[in-house]
């Protein structure tokens, strides 16, 4: 192989040491100058950051402050409404209250407009004493009623005499009240009696006969059917 032949010759100057020294020296004040110059860029927009993060803080805060306000506010508004519902649930409960108690109260008095008007003006028109009404209901092994004696349209004299109640079942007589005797009444415009009696079992065909019996000798009698039992 054959080696191609070089002419060209490099030439270096000789450089003194005290440039090379004066070279680095100013290549590391150079490279202080750029990191200075980045510090102090750095420095200024961190504060610049700093700041704007502060008047964010600030606003923020504010904010928060606004609305923990409007949350009071809120707050006081809730309860506010709560209370005003439970006064208008209180209002509504003593609204029904009274409006039952009057609805009861007015059934009352017109049941008992019906009764005096019976007394004045009976519906067959027959005056002096009646029978009006029997009520009765199964306490037990106990047969109670309630005995409604009247005088209609002439009350000029009282009703004087004696009053009996017998239980039949079909045509067969089952009790009596009161038990061993009668009950002695005396009214002008009506009387109200209350009897109990013992050991009554009530039937399909049980009936109840009421005997009054006045002081003039004159007798009223009525009978009443009783409630199927269940």
């Amino acid at each position: 192989m054959i080696r191609k032949s070089t002419n060209d010759i490099l030439i270096q100057t000789k450089v003194s040491p005290l440039v090379r020294v004066s070279r680095i020296l100013g290549g590391i004040l150079i490279l202080i100058a750029i990191a200075y110059l980045s510090y102090s860029a750095g420095v200024k927009s961190g504060h610049a950051k700093f700041d704007s993060d502060r008047e964010l803080i600030t606003e923020l805060n504010g904010k928060v402050g606004e609305l923990k306000v409007e949350l009071s506010d809120a707050g006081e508004n809730l309860i506010i409404a709560q209370r005003h519902k439970q006064i208008q649930e209180e209002a509504y409960k003593q609204i029904n209250a009274a409006y039952a108690g009057a609805e009861q109260k007015n059934r009352y008095l017109g049941s008992r407009l019906d009764f005096y008007r019976s007394i004045i003006s009976p519906q067959d028109g027959q005056s002096g004493p009646a029978i009006q009404a029997l009520e009765a209901k199964q306490q037990g092994e106990d047969l109670s009623f309630d005995v409604t004696l009247v005088q209609a349209i002439k009350h000029k004299h009282q009703i004087r005499g004696s009053l009996r109640v017998d239980l039949f079942d079909g045509d067969t007589k089952v009790g009596q009240w009161p038990a061993n005797n009668v009950r002695s009444i005396n009214f002008q415009y009506f009387q109200q009696l209350t009897g109990v009696i013992e050991g009554a079992q009530l039937s399909n065909s049980t009936r109840m006969f009421v005997q009054l019996s006045l002081q003039d000798g004159e007798v009223v009698e009525r009978w009443f059917d009783l409630p199927k039992p269940a």
